[in-house]
């Protein structure tokens, strides 16, 4: 486990979304690892995709534009690869009620094309998938076991938890490497900002900066716990690097002390832009409040005990590494 970095070094690695919010920052970290990687994006309008995320090591990725339904490209690009992490996935709740088909033609259809893709060209690489905490839906219990039931309350969760399944299937029947880790609330630079679609702690550090009223549906009382991106990062290192991984999902989230209201963490992001903008309720709106899944904490004891992974960035730190680049490069996101 001490030496899970040092096994990236010199391994060809493919990240699906690579231009993405998750996908670039994973990126930029295995360079510095001393990988190769192959970022693959099919670059998808209002989807996050931005060749200014790969700035600072553009010189030592190659970048190839496809999209996971492509079954012809994604069997040519898996081909020699050492790791593939499984990140380029439909990602917005909302969307995903309004176009159930092109979530399920994106997450379950596109999942079985790169899945068999793998099978066929590339059967001894190791897939971490890119699962979410919307799998779970309502949660039966806090904090949130891996074992838990899952109760979906969108398309987007159905057809990320169906996904998942077809990765534990793939490996119990055909004996791919595959692990799942179900992502909650990811925060930092490099995330798309020109909507809210997806990414809400994200948009609402845009408004804040932007001086813009921050409007919270109801009272904004439902718990919530959130990851640097950096620990996200490194929860994917560790994953691929870890032998006891393989067939396994893990929850990801924060330590017990970071967990919050989502109207006291917005009321956080305000003072720590400074710029006056204020918090505003507003009731619910009907198509949002029909998927809203209430308090949801993740259990990470599974990570912490086989991954040695624990969230290291306080939320204080992260937020302001985050409004810090924003201020940067906004140039580049708004």
């Amino acid at each position: 486990m001490d030496n899970y970095l040092d096994y990236y070094k010199g391994r060809r690695v493919m990240i699906t979304g690579g231009l993405g919010f998750l996908g670039s920052n994973l990126a930029i970290r295995l360079v510095e690892l001393g990988a190769k990687p192959l970022l693959v994006d099919a670059m998808l309008p209002l989807y996050g995709g931005n060749l200014y995320n790969i700035e600072s090591v553009k010189d030592k990725v190659t970048v190839n534009i496809a999209d996971i339904r492509d079954a012809g490209a994604i069997a040519h690009l898996v081909q020699g690869q050492d790791v593939i992490f499984h990140i380029g996935n439909q990602t917005s709740h909302l969307d995903s009620m309004t176009d159930p088909l092109l979530d399920a033609d994106i997450n379950c259809r596109g999942n079985l094309i790169f899945l068999e893709a793998v099978r066929q060209h590339a059967p001894s690489a190791r897939v971490v998938y890119a699962g979410s905490r919307a799998q779970y839906g309502k949660p039966v219990r806090i904090p949130v076991l891996e074992t838990d039931a899952t109760y979906p309350v969108d398309i987007y969760g159905a057809n990320k938890h169906a996904a998942e399944q077809y990765h534990m299937i793939y490996h119990h029947a055909h004996g791919l490497w595959a692990t799942s880790l179900r992502i909650s609330n990811t925060y930092g630079p490099r995330h798309q900002m020109k909507h809210a679609r997806y990414g809400i702690l994200n948009w609402f550090i845009r408004l804040a900066l932007d001086a813009r009223p921050l409007t919270v549906y109801g009272t904004g009382q439902q718990l919530r716990d959130y990851n640097y991106v950096d620990d996200v990062t490194d929860a994917f290192l560790r994953a691929a690097a870890t032998d006891k991984a393989n067939g396994e999902a893990y929850n990801l989230g924060s330590d017990q002390s970071e967990q919050m209201s989502f109207a006291a963490l917005i009321e956080k992001v305000a003072m720590l832009a400074a710029t006056g903008a204020e918090l505003v309720s507003v009731p619910w709106p009907d198509e949002r409040k029909a998927i809203e899944t209430g308090d949801f904490v993740a259990d990470c004891d599974k990570a912490k005990r086989d991954l040695g992974w624990h969230p290291a960035v306080k939320l204080d730190d992260g937020l302001r590494r985050t409004i810090d680049f924003y201020r940067q490069h906004k140039e580049h996101y708004w």
